[in-house]
């Protein structure tokens, strides 16, 4: 069973997502700071982890760089939430990230997500294009 990590301060989204994510068959675990969710990602050890770019705490960025920096966790793929997921900028800034499978918006429908979260999981580093809007 694979596992994901969602790390959004944002609750009630994240508990959406795990809640469709468990229907799908994934194990998952929410986070809802930057520093929890990079103690969260040596305990758990996800497959994926889900990254709000704006967190309370910390921005997405550094949380990936953190992960990726962390020799149990170095290779652990992301996708970016955001609600500027199609903003050219923010994917370039992460595209410099090997772990990064994309950034999504968080105006996708949870089927999208879904979809988006299978292909990271399935494809090699940034075979992912998530849908726009």
């Amino acid at each position: 069973m694979k596992k994901i990590l969602i790390v959004d301060d944002n609750l009630e989204l994240s508990w959406v997502l795990a809640e469709c994510l468990k229907r799908e068959g994934y194990k998952t675990l929410t986070a809802g700071s930057g520093a929890e969710g990079i103690k969260s990602a040596l305990s758990f050890l996800p497959d994926l982890v889900l990254l709000d770019y704006n967190l309370g705490d910390m921005n997405g960025h550094d949380v990936a760089v953190a992960i990726r920096n962390m020799h149990k966790t170095s290779k652990t793929p992301f996708l970016i939430l955001s609600a500027h997921g199609a903003d050219p900028q923010l994917a370039r800034a992460f595209a410099k990230i090997p772990n990064c499978r994309g950034a999504m918006s968080k105006v996708l429908s949870t089927r999208e997500v879904v979809k988006t979260v299978s292909q990271a999981l399935h494809a090699g580093p940034k075979a992912v294009t998530p849908p726009h809007h």
